[in-house]
């Protein structure tokens, strides 16, 4: 009897410290824009997310390898980064690291395209098991910009200003040439 009260309370000490650990919420991360699916106008993509369970601290500024960021990723094969098996790379334009709720991609091509932000450690490693939210879009095709119209007064090409300028020659001489028998009021 003895045997089985201390292993009651030994059980429920052992539950009551560990339900504190075992309640804290896992963080999630939620793409808010773009919508999967959704057709944006581009060239520029602005990704924002929501956050929960964990604050973001900007790598930069991490001082316990807890210290949780995101990699905003734009069309790469996440498989391999979200792994955990190796840090997530630096020096690709398309794969951002940050502790900021969102990220704008610069330049994004017409088309299709899928964004995927993952949560990583300080040390830049995948958390595991991996939160990596993944939405699809399209980037729509921009337009074209108008042709310029000519300005007041543009003569277009070298070649049309030399033909009005001959014309203006010509109707001048003409005149000049032909005022002198046309005599205009001037007697002799």
């Amino acid at each position: 009897m003895r045997h089985a009260l201390r292993l009651t309370v030994a059980l429920v000490l052992a539950i009551g410290f560990a339900s504190p650990a075992l309640a804290q919420p896992q963080p999630q991360i939620t793409i808010t824009a773009p919508a999967n699916g959704a057709t944006v106008a581009g060239p520029d993509v602005t990704v924002t997310i929501n956050v929960t369970g964990t604050t973001l601290v900007p790598a930069a500024n991490a001082t316990r390898l807890e210290d949780l960021h995101v990699h905003y990723v734009l069309d790469r094969d996440t498989a391999p980064l979200a792994s955990g098996s190796a840090p997530i790379p630096m020096g690709d334009a398309n794969i951002v690291h940050s502790g900021a709720s969102s990220n704008t991609f610069m330049g994004v091509a017409p088309g299709p395209h899928r964004v995927a932000v993952i949560l990583g450690l300080s040390n830049h490693v995948a958390v595991q098991p991996p939160i990596a939210p993944t939405v699809s879009f399209t980037v729509a095709a921009q337009p074209s910009a108008p042709a310029q119209l000519p300005r007041t007064g543009d003569a277009g090409s070298p070649a049309t200003l030399l033909i009005m300028a001959g014309l203006v020659g010509l109707v001048l001489g003409v005149a000049l040439r032909g005022g002198g028998r046309l005599r205009l009021g001037h007697r002799r």
